[in-house]
């Protein structure tokens, strides 16, 4: 039977632990549009705040780069390195790569990656060794309890997986639709595990997400962007496993550099008491990127 999280206690609990986790890209990641006004060149500055917003790697021809992007905040960094060929987080093709580094474990992403206005695609593995987390015995419902064992027995996954993100203008700011299939590797067959990008406890190998978001657009240059987000996952091999999270994500974009970033999406149906570590609400703090020119 599904039970419903009490949302005032994991509002207050998130403040202390923002950050802890590799959570989830918010939708945000999609707004502003990345494309320049036309007739505006690329300057060789890049102030902190750039007032006209025009400033975009899209005004460049198509060509061979580099780019990295760093997400910063309360006790995490997350850098990911991108090569590819076309306009930096605009039009390109190429590889992501990224190290894995949080308190609960250490591992890697590496996966190709299309983008293109309006559509997002990538396909790729994530490898993650959990410092703190153990194969689980196959149970209906997991407390707290029981996901934090320590024993000897830590968790090694390898998760394969592709996700798709289509956004959309629509009225005063813009749709996005997100789907995703991970198959999880690495579990003993007689045991779960805690998935933990997904954060959800899974019975491998599959296990299906789908987001659908809405941001209502602002500022001057319309480059800041807030607005709720409903996410629904499911673990097939569980029985009553589906889990729903709900809330707000939040975009402000300082320059083609800077932007502050939120999520706050808390889970409220759910199989398994688990506290904060099964909601996508642990990202409060700055995203840097840098691009050859």
């Amino acid at each position: 039977m599904a039970r419903v999280s009490p949302w005032l206690l994991g509002f207050v609990a998130l403040v202390g632990q923002a950050g802890s986790a590799w959570a989830a890209e918010p939708v945000g990641d999609k707004f502003p549009d990345a494309d320049a006004p036309l007739g505006v060149l690329p300057t060789s500055e890049d102030a902190l705040i750039d007032p006209k917003m025009a400033r975009s790697w899209g005004t460049l021809p198509p060509r061979a780069f580099a780019a990295t992007t760093v997400d910063f905040g309360f006790v995490y960094i997350r850098p990911r390195l991108s090569l590819g060929y076309g306009r930096p987080f605009t039009k390109w093709v190429g590889v992501d790569a990224n190290p894995i580094a949080q308190t609960s474990g250490l591992g890697a992403y590496g996966g190709f990656r299309i983008e293109i206005p309006h559509v997002d695609w990538r396909i790729g593995g994530r490898y993650f060794s959990s410092f703190e987390n153990t194969y689980l015995p196959p149970q209906d419902s997991y407390e707290r309890i029981d996901f934090e064992r320590k024993v000897s027995d830590k968790a090694n996954t390898l998760t394969w997986e592709s996700e798709l993100d289509l956004s959309f203008n629509l009225g005063p700011g813009r749709l996005l639709l997100r789907g995703s299939v991970s198959y999880v590797t690495g579990v003993p067959e007689d045991r779960y595990v805690f998935e933990h990008t997904l954060r959800v406890i899974v019975d491998p190998p599959w296990v299906w997400r789908s987001r659908i978001a809405y941001g209502y657009v602002f500022g001057s240059h319309r480059q800041h962007s807030i607005g709720p987000a409903i996410d629904v996952l499911d673990v097939p091999g569980r029985d009553d496993s589906r889990t729903v999270r709900v809330g707000p994500i939040l975009t402000m974009k300082l320059s083609r550099r800077v932007e502050v970033r939120g999520s706050f999406v808390f889970s409220i149906i759910s199989p398994d008491r688990i506290g904060l570590k099964g909601g996508d609400a642990t990202e409060l703090g700055l995203r840097y990127r840098w691009a050859s020119e």
